[in-house]
């Protein structure tokens, strides 16, 4: 399957992301999906994850540094593909407390990011403002579960990031 914008997305693609996007489906999704798109990277790297391939939106591996442990952190988040980098969202699927990645990206912006087989250096900034705007919108251009996200999170801000890619 390819990767769609909402407007172009197939039928099944649609509800997927509509089931994903329900209290029901984000309970899975926060459990599983990042779960079976880490096994299938590992089992065929460079390849198409799950969640690209079913849902048909723009997922890319980002590996961060832990701001606690030091440690290297891989999860898969859709992409908002942006002219000057990706567009990422802390939603953790609507829940109260942003995912780890985020304090990760605070703690240390430089990370790494796999897209399509590619790895390339990113730079975090978090955004706010016009910017911020600008990546909710890519955002939503692919995936309008962000607006159910953003509902159940309980009035915290999802924080949103730009990951601009390094020049060598």
């Amino acid at each position: 399957m390819q990767v769609r914008r909402l407007e172009h997305a197939n039928r099944v693609q649609r509800a997927l992301r509509a089931l994903v996007a329900s209290r029901p489906g984000a309970w899975v999704g926060k459990r599983v999906l990042h779960r079976l798109d880490l096994v299938a990277r590992r089992l065929a790297p460079g390849r198409t994850t799950p969640s690209q391939w079913l849902a048909g939106v723009p997922v890319g591996l980002l590996t961060t540094t832990g701001a606690r442990s030091g440690q290297p952190r891989t999860v898969p988040l859709m992409l908002a593909p942006l002219d000057a980098g990706w567009g990422v969202i802390a939603s953790h699927y609507g829940s109260e407390r942003p995912p780890g990645w985020y304090f990760n990206l605070r703690a240390h912006p430089d990370a790494w990011l796999e897209v399509d087989g590619v790895v390339h250096r990113v730079r975090a900034e978090q955004v706010q403002g016009t910017d911020r705007e600008r990546v909710r919108d890519a955002a939503l251009s692919w995936y309008a579960g962000y607006t159910a996200y953003e509902e159940r999170a309980g009035g915290r801000d999802l924080g949103f990031f730009v990951l601009h890619p390094e020049r060598d």
